[in-house]
This record gives C-alpha cells, structure tokens and sequence, in this order.
C-alpha cells in the first residue's frame, strides 16, 4: 500500500524508458500523485529486443548491489517472476570463473553472499516494466518524443516539457514539479538547456576504442560446466582482447568478444572463431566453437566513458538529470545498471530530504546532482582508470604518485586472489559494489597480502 502522506507534489515527468528510468519512477511514485514516463518508444510486452536500446543484444551484468536494490524496489515478485521467465541465479563467489593477469581466480566451493541473476536486458527490463504497469501512479506515454523544456526565467525553474508523438507532429505540454531525464547517451539536455539560455555541463571523455561482437549460442545437450559465466581478461597494455560467455535463459548462452585500441572483433563467422581462438586462454573458444549458433553476429562499439558535469552548472529547480545522461560509462565493467540503481537510491534520499522540509514545493537540483555526483565517483574512477591503462586511450587519466604506489599492492593483492579464496571474495564484494575500495587496506587483505606470504616462505 502507497503512503499517501509522502506527496511533495502532483507530478513528475521521467524522460526515457530506461532502466534508469523505470527505476526513477518507481522511487518518485513514492513521492508524486503522478508519475508519466515519456517514451519514443513501445515498451516492451514480452521479452524481445526494442529498437530504442541497440546495445540490448549485448550482454549486461547485474552486480549483487544492484540486484538487492531492485528487489528491494520492486518486491518479492519480481525476482520470482524473472526466474520463473528464465533467468538464472547466480553465485558469483562460486560460479563466475574470471582468468585474469595471474590466471584464473580461485572462486570458493562454497555458498557466498554474492548472488544476483543472469538473463538477457530484454527479459530484465520486461521485467521491471511489468512490475511498473502494475502501479496506480505511473503512466506511460510511449511513442512519445520530447522536444524541448519549459523554461520560468524569473524562478529559475523547469515547470514542464514539449512533446510531439509518432504520429502527429502537433505538440503538447506537459507541466510538473519535477522533471527527471534518464534519456541516456543520447541526452539532449545540454542543447536544451541552450535552448532557453543556460550553459551546458562541461563533459569529461575517456574513450579506449573499445568495441564489441555478441552471438547467441543454443547451449550443447547434456553440456556440464560448473561455471554460468566465464570472462577471459584483457591484460593492458599489451594484450587488447576479452571474450565474455554467460548462461541465460532459453537454454542460450550469450557469446561476446571485444577488443580495446579499435582491434575490434570480426562479424563474419570464421573472423568471430578466429578472434576467439586468439584470447589467452582456450576455455571461451572450446566451448563455442562445437555450439550451434542461433543469431548473427552484433557490433557494438559506442564505448566512451562520458560524464557531464552538472554538478558544475547552475541548473534550473525542478529539473534533474541521471543514468547515463550523467555518467556513461565503458560496459565492460557490468557497473551500468548497477550505478542506476545506485542512482535511484540518491533520488530517494533527496526526495525524503525535501519531504521533510518546510518548503518541499521547489525542488533545488544543486544538491541532488552533487550528491549524485559522489555516488558516481567510485565507479568512474574505476572505469576510467582501468580503460587509461591502455596507452592509445584518448582523454587517458595518468597515473598519480599516490596510484604508482598502489598499483604494486593490488598486482599483488590479485595473485594472492589466484590462490587465496578469501582474497577473491574480497575483490568481488568491492567490485560488486558491496563495500568501498577503502575495503583494499582492511587489515585481513594486508595479511593476507604480505605478513601471511612471508610467513609461508
């Protein structure tokens, strides 16, 4: 039952049906007698790829942080709906098998803490969809394009937006406390913004060239492995080439290669088995080279790490920009929509802030896209870091002094988690976002890393 006593407003206007963006209105139906969600297209009925997501055949990576986000979002039902569609559990302790510089990592036999699921976007984002279209205060405008922002100069404040449907050119308005874009890379916010005569976010680019082929596989009959995802590393700066393998529903597994410095790998059958045959270890290409193909092979290369700075500008109340309109960044990483997620726990707490203030009517963006701006450090500073590593990146952040000397301590961190389970634990709980990177100095990792080594010598 929705707590009628949290309205801060009448309505709300989400911009894009993303994953960002579902999530978003859910969080501001908390808050808003109404909440539209403004569409160019049809979301989804079944889960099938939608031509407003072109990465959506590519494979995408629920973090554990993330996964405990949606479900605490969306309820008990969406999980059992999204296993009931197909999708998998995973225990990424135990069933991600990683070979990265030092070999494979030593993933524990045991049970652990760090599961989420596997399944394609198109299953996912049905899912979250379905959950939405069952809420009382969201609607949908699909195939729906907004066009611009309404624009009160002497309150400096977007009151609402212009749109125009697919099949009228006629444009309407809509007026709202709250506008929120979640339109991802393709945001036209800075040129909106321009529109009504205010500077656009300055914009940081780090771009590695990375680019990817994926292929879907029918998985082999009585195939037996213990793992439901394998990932063979790139190793910078030398070795440029990755290959991804995850189980997903259906019976499929879903086959992606990706090359950094634009060694971008082939879409034609032998160029894709070829690239395969050539990663670092044979594991990925023994295991789909007797597979049975059942897509063709899709390129996806719009890979740039990019983040807006709107924290930076003196954005207009009322209007709030988040998701990858704000920090895109490179997917190899699977942070995506995890750091959605993340993003939709900032707009809560804001919202409960200016909830429980005595003037709740104007919403002042400054503050949110700050704090948003916090959120999304750790996991820039991680993508960007690891994509400057690669010595041709264009926009590459060098090394500091504090970074060189760190640098020798995870290298040795990362052969202990060769052969250290406990080691390998603690990198995923900091690369699924369950705790800080501050995590790295924890006194067990210290002695496991060095005093522990020395004492085995």
């Amino acid at each position: 039952m929705i707590n009628r006593t949290h309205n801060i407003g009448d309505r709300a206007v989400v911009i894009g049906g993303s994953i960002a963006g579902l999530l978003a209105a859910r969080v501001l139906a908390d808050y808003f007698t109404e909440v539209i969600v403004v569409e160019r297209d049809r979301l989804p009925t079944e889960p099938k790829s939608r031509r407003g997501v072109p990465q959506s055949v590519q494979p995408h990576i629920l973090l554990t942080k993330g996964y405990r986000i949606l479900s605490e979002l969306l309820g008990e039902s969406f999980s059992a709906e999204l296993l009931q569609a197909g999708a998998l559990t995973i225990d990424w302790g135990r069933e991600f098998y990683s070979y990265g510089e030092t070999g494979w990592m030593a993933h524990t036999s045991e049970t652990s803490d760090l599961v989420s699921i596997t399944c394609s976007r198109p299953l996912l984002e049905w899912a979250i969809a379905h959950q939405l279209k069952k809420h009382d205060r969201i609607n949908f405008w699909l195939e729906h394009r907004v066009t611009g922002l309404i624009y009160d100069r002497d309150k400096h404040q977007i009151t609402g937006i212009t749109t125009s449907s697919s099949s009228s050119k006629d444009e309407k308005n809509i007026t709202a406390q709250l506008i929120v874009d979640c339109s991802g890379r393709s945001s036209k916010t800075p040129q909106w913004l321009e529109d009504v005569g205010i500077t656009a976010p300055p914009e940081t680019v780090v771009n590695a060239h990375l680019g990817y082929a994926t292929r879907r596989y029918r998985e082999p009959k009585d195939f037996q492995a213990p793992w439901k995802v394998m990932l063979i590393n790139h190793t910078p700066p030398e070795n440029t080439r990755l290959g991804y393998l995850a189980r997903i529903e259906g019976g499929e597994w879903i086959a992606t290669l990706g090359g950094y410095e634009a060694d971008f790998p082939p879409i034609d059958d032998r160029g894709f088995l070829d690239f395969a045959r050539s990663l670092r270890h044979p594991s990925f290409y023994q295991a789909i080279a007797p597979a049975e193909p059942i897509s063709s092979i899709y390129a996806y290369r719009a890979t740039t790490n990019r983040l807006r700075h709107y924290e930076k500008i003196d954005l207009p109340s009322g209007f709030i920009v988040l998701g990858d309109a704000v920090c895109a960044l490179c997917p190899v990483y699977g942070q995506g929509m995890t750091v959605s997620a993340l993003s939709a726990l900032v707009l809560q707490r804001w919202l409960n802030r200016a909830h429980s203030s005595f003037l709740p009517r104007k919403l002042s963006s400054s503050s949110f896209q700050k704090n948003l701006a916090k959120s999304n450090s750790v996991h820039w500073n991680l993508a960007t870091a690891q994509d400057s590593r690669f010595l041709k990146t264009k926009g590459r952040v060098k090394p500091t002094f504090f970074d060189s000397l760190l640098q020798p301590y995870i290298q040795r961190l990362q052969k202990r988690a060769a052969d250290d389970p406990e080691v390998y634990i603690s990198f995923m709980e900091i690369g699924h976002s369950l705790k800080s990177p501050l995590a790295f100095f924890a006194p067990k990792l210290l002695w496991r890393s060095f005093i522990k080594n020395d004492v085995q010598k």
